[in-house]
């Protein structure tokens, strides 16, 4: 009994365009929701959000079943941490924090099973509890199906993106504007010019190394601007999904 597809990694490797959703909230049916619009990807903000293990794992079950690709994005670089949740069967990890070539190599190691990386091993969820087949060639298919996405989100991470991107088994960059901001002196302004210029330097710099590189965007104009620079990893918040387009339905209606 094989491993689940991991159809966004295959999606990237085909070159092809993967629009995803970040939840920050519990709702195993929302993911499901997600999966229904035609979204490729999601993941699961236990960085800022609230959720339980057993919520976590519900979500995940969920994206299986309704075919998005379950990401999460754990609270920190750490070993344990990574390891609960890419034993409850999510597909990848949004790896925050990434600020230097030592930072990615740990976020590799912790992800992926020896010789690759150093996980911990048991054949729990992930495994289908032992019914994937032998263990031994599970390891090999979870090795190759689990992304690594590195998240940079400051100064530091910036100046070091040309080793960062060198390090083998991190397969897309994502880039987080509010840290990167906050990092810079725009603590909640984003848009300022010189979060931009950063930004643009993350996105070409990835281009030109033909990394695979991701950001979150406002709005459809903003995705699509996005999209056609060749940015092929674009992303919205659960909020934004939810309270943008409910708010543009009440004023639309006029009803105040």
């Amino acid at each position: 009994m094989p491993l689940p597809r991991n159809l966004t990694k295959e999606r990237m490797k085909a070159g092809k365009p993967c629009l995803g959703v970040g939840v920050f909230f519990g709702s195993p049916a929302f993911v499901e929701m997600l999966a229904y619009a035609g979204f490729h990807w999601m993941y699961i903000d236990c960085e800022h959000g609230p959720m339980s293990h057993e919520t976590v794992e519900s979500m995940i079950r969920a994206a299986e079943v309704a075919g998005i690709t379950p990401l999460v994005r754990p609270p920190r670089n750490e070993s344990q941490t990574i390891l609960r949740y890419l034993d409850m069967g999510a597909q990848g990890m949004l790896v925050p924090h990434i600020e230097t070539r030592a930072d990615a190599e740990a976020a590799v190691r912790y992800c992926k099973y020896a010789p690759e990386g150093e996980r911990g091993l048991a054949g729990v969820r992930w495994a289908k509890f032992g019914s994937a087949g032998p263990l031994k060639e599970a390891v090999k298919e979870e090795n190759d199906r689990v992304i690594v996405m590195a998240l940079i989100e400051s100064a530091k991470g910036v100046e070091n993106l040309p080793e960062i991107i060198r390090v083998p088994g991190v397969d897309i960059i994502q880039i987080g504007p509010s840290d990167l901001g906050q990092s810079l002196g725009y603590v909640g302004d984003s848009g300022a010019p010189l979060v931009h210029e950063y930004i643009d330097r993350i996105i070409n710099t990835c281009l030109a190394a033909g990394k695979p590189v991701g950001i979150g965007a406002s709005n459809v104009e903003n995705a699509r601007k996005l999209l056609a620079r060749g940015v092929p990893f674009v992303n919205l918040s659960a909020r934004d999904l939810v309270v943008g387009a409910g708010r543009a339905f009440v004023q639309g209606t006029g009803v105040e």
